[in-house]
């Protein structure tokens, strides 16, 4: 028998669901207690429900009977409960369980399609205000099912006990080479596996980082990515003299924008755009056009969707220019803004040529950062892993 968890995967307040939260839970191992199933489901307190059921090995009848009493009572609090990847024999106990003529629980082949049910049928009449949690919390899920995969190519490739160990393991050299624990996981999943007895990376060659003007000397070591990322901020601040401006990259994966330095912005510009698709923003179109954007009002431009152009406007931004920062293979990999509290803010042809070096600048070093640092991290987790 294996141990009964229920984790929290995401959680969010949300405005416009009833009970102003959204909660995603992932259920593992045997749920054999009906009573320990619900308090279980009770302990993350009044909030909308997803399970994960993937990591369910088994669901007794008890447990099946206690979700749908847990659900119908839920249902009447204005409460929804959707089930994700439920597997069969689960499936099959829940439909044993079913009540006579209820329609029981909501059941979706994968936690992104209760998702977008879910909100669909939350958001009516406030729908533009979920968007952006909506894109928040499928990345949520999304870094949740990186960092799970990364925890079980340690365990399956060297043997790694628990996920408790590759966990320790992928968090500890991430910490050591400045990467956290998100990055390197998605490194270590994007990367072929190592050739037994080699090198990771056989016959590369450790270059110095590249010349970068904005950056001043941090000792013997690189910076890390943040405090790189924080001194592009602050040099793109000084050529466009404002106080308000922010630094994005691209997560290939999905193409999200994550907020990655900021300032002079209100706590809720910060938590709006803390990861964002693009598909109604500038930095977005700069992203998509791989072009300088540049908005001379943003109360009028047809770049933002009434939502987020609200939430500009509440920040007293009134002008901005978005410039991409480019990729040795041609795509963008982030995108840096800078914000004027005036419309029509004219930018000089010096300021915009200083805008395109600091890019140059910055994307050569954030290539740079990929190939080496990146790959430093990983060949050290290869080789702790073989030793662990």
């Amino acid at each position: 028998m294996e141990h009964f968890t229920c984790r929290t995967v995401a959680e969010l307040a949300v405005p416009g669901l009833a009970t102003g939260r959204l909660t995603v839970l992932a259920l593992s191992g045997d749920a054999d207690s009906g009573a320990g199933l619900v308090a279980a489901l009770r302990a993350p307190g009044l909030t909308q429900l997803i399970l994960d059921l993937s990591g369910l090995r088994r669901l007794s009848p008890a447990a099946a009977r206690a979700l749908y009493r847990f659900a119908e009572g839920a249902a009447e609090h204005g409460r929804m409960l959707f089930l994700a990847a439920c597997p069969a024999e689960a499936d099959a106990a829940l439909a044993r369980a079913r009540p006579p003529g209820g329609t029981g629980c909501g059941l979706y082949p994968t936690v992104s399609d209760a998702l977008s049910v879910f909100l669909t049928s939350a958001a009516a009449p406030d729908g533009p205000h979920l968007r952006p949690y909506a894109v928040e919390l499928r990345h949520e899920l999304l870094v949740h099912a990186l960092v799970a995969r990364a925890h079980g190519i340690l365990m399956e490739r060297y043997g790694l006990r628990s996920a408790r160990g590759a966990a320790a393991l992928l968090q500890a050299v991430g910490r050591e080479h400045g990467l956290g624990t998100v990055r390197l996981a998605a490194a270590l999943a994007q990367a072929p596996p190592p050739c037994a007895g080699e090198p990771w990376f056989p016959g590369r060659i450790r270059l110095p980082p590249p010349a970068v003007g904005f950056v001043g000397r941090t000792g013997e070591r690189p910076p890390s990515l943040a405090v790189f990322l924080d001194a592009l901020r602050d040099a793109v601040c000084a050529i466009t003299r404002t106080g308000m401006a922010d630094v994005q990259l691209i997560d290939a994966s999905d193409d999200t924008l994550w907020l990655e330095s900021h300032c002079g912005f209100s706590t809720e510009f910060v938590h709006f755009f803390a990861v964002t698709d693009g598909s109604s923003t500038a930095c977005g179109n700069a992203a998509r056009k791989r072009a300088r954007v540049v908005v001379d009002d943003v109360a009028t431009a047809p770049d933002f969707d009434e939502t987020s152009r609200a939430v500009m406007l509440a920040a007293h931004s009134r002008s901005l220019q978005c410039t991409p920062i480019p990729g040795s293979a041609g795509r963008p990999q982030g995108v840096f803004s800078t914000h004027h509290d005036q419309p029509g803010h004219a930018y000089t042809g010096a300021e915009l040529g200083a805008l395109d070096r600091v890019a140059r600048e910055a994307g050569a070093w954030l290539d740079w950062h990929r190939t080496t640092t990146v790959r430093d991290a990983l060949e050290d987790l290869h080789g702790r892993a073989q030793r662990a």
